[in-house]
């Protein structure tokens, strides 16, 4: 499906697995097909996944945090390129600030706009 370590279109991306091209946890059918995250709102991905506390990113990261299924992961790399650094699959989420804040640095985000963490782990 996608080659490791290669560089995907968005449009690449949703021709494969479908959803939003525009989300960063683009859905379909109910479950979060992909995550496409930014360096600068994730620096810390794709171990963790940080989402804001807009309406489409709150109702994303939930529906991705209850999901059990893996989903390939691509880090941004220019406009339009997106770098695919493998599978991934839940393995905590995190929802209050406490436990949030720590993630906030290096995000552009402050610890109260952050509605969800995710960890994410390597799907063997």
């Amino acid at each position: 499906m996608f080659e490791l370590n290669k560089d995907y279109s968005r449009e690449n991306i949703h021709q494969t697995v479908g959803g939003n091209k525009e989300s960063f946890l683009p859905a379909s059918r109910g479950k979060i097909v992909a995550a496409c995250l930014r360096p600068d709102l994730n620096p810390r991905a794709p171990e963790y996944i940080v989402c804001n506390s807009g309406a489409a990113a709150r109702a994303s990261g939930f529906t991705l945090s209850r999901q059990i299924d893996p989903v390939p992961v691509f880090i941004r790399q220019d406009s339009d390129r997106y770098r695919f650094v493998g599978h991934f699959v839940v393995q905590e989420s995190y929802t209050t600030q406490v436990d949030c804040a720590p993630f906030a640095q290096g995000t552009g985000f402050t610890s109260g706009q952050i509605s969800r963490v995710i960890k994410m782990t390597p799907h063997k």
